[in-house]
């Protein structure tokens, strides 16, 4: 199965905002559908968690998770602040439903590195 990454600028680098929800695609979501996310985070000065992924975060590191649609806007990332005056940047990001992800859930838990340029685009 071909995995279609529904993020349309994957290498953009997007700053996201304290409780704040950033857009990271322009595809419009379907509600109730399940997606896998995955991106490069870069956390400098402080400790964030993210909506939705588990744990808290404080360094740079690849993220990834599953949501659930609610609406029909574009997929969103959003964090809170645990400690400090974090600033946060995300990129190299994938975004795919669920199903696709599992389909090829071996090859996408394996990736350390990924630009998202190398597949096909929405």
């Amino acid at each position: 199965m071909t995995v279609t990454n529904l993020c349309t600028s994957p290498s953009s680098t997007i700053t996201l905002r304290a409780g704040e929800w950033t857009q990271i695609t322009t595809v419009p979501s379907v509600v109730g559908t399940k997606y896998w996310i995955s991106a490069y985070v870069n956390v400098t000065g402080g400790t964030i968690s993210i909506t939705g992924a588990q744990g808290e975060f404080s360094a740079s590191q690849r993220v990834s998770y599953s949501m659930t649609a609610v609406n029909f806007g574009a997929m969103s990332m959003n964090y809170s602040v645990k400690s400090g005056s974090p600033t946060v940047t995300v990129t190299n990001m994938l975004l795919c439903t669920w199903d696709e992800y599992l389909a090829n859930k071996t090859l996408l838990d394996s990736i350390g590195y990924f630009t998202g340029d190398t597949m096909p685009l929405a």
